[in-house]
């Protein structure tokens, strides 16, 4: 599946690490209405996607639990 956030490419992850959830918030989305919560980086604490609480629409329904990172968003650490 293709998964895109403001900021172009994303990718949908089970798990994410070094992250901190911000609180949750409903927003309309292209794919309909979501409860969600912004997710930053543990460092930088830049934010860097969102984590899926809750989906209104049935056919969305497997995103709940489940991360959004926007490539454009995260950067190489060495």
């Amino acid at each position: 599946m293709n998964f895109r956030g403001q900021h172009g490419k994303a990718y949908l992850f089970n798990s994410v690490v070094n992250i901190e959830t911000g609180e949750p918030s409903e927003r309309n989305m292209t794919t309909g209405r979501h409860i969600v919560r912004d997710i930053t980086c543990k460092q930088c604490k830049e934010t860097v996607g969102w984590k899926y609480d809750k989906a209104y629409e049935a056919t969305e329904k497997y995103k709940e639990g489940k991360f959004i990172l926007e490539a454009e968003l995260l950067c190489n650490v060495t």
